[in-house]
Order: C-alpha cells, then sequence, then structure tokens
C-alpha cells in the first residue's frame, strides 16, 4: 500500500480523549499543542512498540506467532470494529480503505465470540441429522438429535430418509421400499 502524505483524523472514544488529556496534563502542563510531540513520520515505531511491550511484560508476538508491530494496532482497531455491530462501509471509511477487500480479507479478523454471537441468529430448525452411515446390513443408520439434544443410534429406512415427520421432505428423496 502507497503511503499518502495527506492529512487524516480519526474519531476517537471520549474516554480517551479524557485519558489523553489527563496524561497531557500531568506531562506537559503548559503545552497546549501535541500530547506525543515525538511522533512523526521518521520515528521508529517498531521499536517504541518492543520497548513498550518489553516494560509491560508482554511477548512480542500473538498467539498466533506473529510479530507484534505497530500495524497490528491497526489490525486490532478494524478487528474490533468488524466484530462490533458497525456497518462494514463505516469500517472502511474509518479504515481509510478504498477498496473493502483490503479491510476484510487483510486487517478483520472475526472474534469467537462474535462468532457464536451470529450463530444464535441462525434460525432453529427443529430436528437435524448431525451423521450417516450404513450398518453391516447396509441400511442407512443416522444421528438424529432434536431441540433438546436427544439422540438416538438407528431409524427405520423411512426416518433414514426423513430425517424428522415434522420436516416435509425436498422433493429428491425417494422412499425406500419396505
Amino acid at each position: 500500500m502507497a503511503y499518502t502524505a495527506r492529512e487524516a483524523s480519526q474519531p476517537i472514544p471520549l474516554i480517551v480523549v479524557n485519558l489523553l488529556g489527563a496524561l497531557k496534563a500531568h506531562i506537559r502542563p503548559n503545552d497546549n499543542d501535541r500530547v506525543f510531540l515525538s511522533f512523526g513520520r521518521w520515528i521508529n515505531t517498531a521499536g517504541l512498540i518492543r520497548d513498550d511491550l518489553a516494560v509491560a511484560g508482554i511477548e512480542p508476538t500473538d498467539k498466533d506467532g506473529n510479530e507484534i508491530c505497530f500495524h497490528s494496532l491497526r489490525n486490532s482497531y478494524i478487528s474490533f470494529l468488524a466484530n462490533s455491530e458497525t456497518p462494514a462501509k463505516v469500517i472502511q471509511k474509518l479504515a481509510r480503505h478504498s477498496d473493502p477487500r483490503l479491510t476484510f480479507n487483510t486487517y478483520a479478523r472475526t472474534f469467537e465470540e462474535a462468532e457464536q454471537k451470529a450463530m444464535n441468529f441462525l434460525p432453529n430448525f427443529g430436528d437435524f441429522v448431525l451423521s450417516t452411515s450404513l450398518d453391516t446390513n447396509c441400511r442407512k443408520q443416522e444421528i438424529l438429535v432434536d431441540m433438546l439434544g436427544h439422540k438416538n443410534a438407528q431409524d427405520t429406512p423411512r426416518n433414514a430418509i426423513f430425517a424428522s415427520e415434522t420436516i416435509a421432505p425436498r422433493g429428491f428423496e425417494p422412499l425406500l421400499p419396505g
């Protein structure tokens, strides 16, 4: 990605504004300009992050073994937004990306909690088949689970075709003879 020299601003949460204001008042009470005077284009941000991680006692790699660097903050920022209820277009704009594929294929990571929350929005389809196999007599066996989590070990040939009496056939399953 090419570096652009255009100025950009980012909205930040009010709690961060208050924390930065308190930090500035403590460190530079007479300075009315910036909180961090040393940040600029030519600052070794990788070194800053490594030093801060060491002081905090945090390993310099993430749970997947990737090195934590300044750009990791961008990944986290976009991932937290992507796992919230923020619209995709807003996330793309805040990330300053012209292409949503860059935002979501490169930077955004899903969190297990968000994936589980998404699964809870799916409709309840009633009884369903967990697995299908043939027994020694070449009869179809299925493990059916009902909404209460009850399982059965074997079904009649008719139930082997239809997962449940309450679920209508899809139209392509023939009835087995007998």
